[in-house]
């Protein structure tokens, strides 16, 4: 059975700035997070220091709803 979860990171930026955001994600949210970090690492490097400051576990209904809303 897939799970979905509702993620909440932060990331600062090079200029010292910490954004915050919100994601449903269909994957572990430790697989995306390093994803995510992967690639900023490899593309623009605008953001650094990942921190996962949230998930929870959501239904597969919560998903369809909010999947690219945040």
């Amino acid at each position: 059975m897939k799970k979905y979860y509702f993620i909440t990171y932060r990331a600062t930026n090079r200029q010292g700035s910490v954004s915050v955001w919100n994601q449903v994600i269909n994957e572990s949210p430790m697989k995306f997070i390093k994803k995510v970090q992967l690639a900023e690492e490899n593309g623009g490097k605008a953001y650094f220091n990942f921190v996962v400051l949230n998930t929870c576990e959501i239904s597969e209904e919560e998903y369809n709803e909010f999947v690219g809303e945040f």
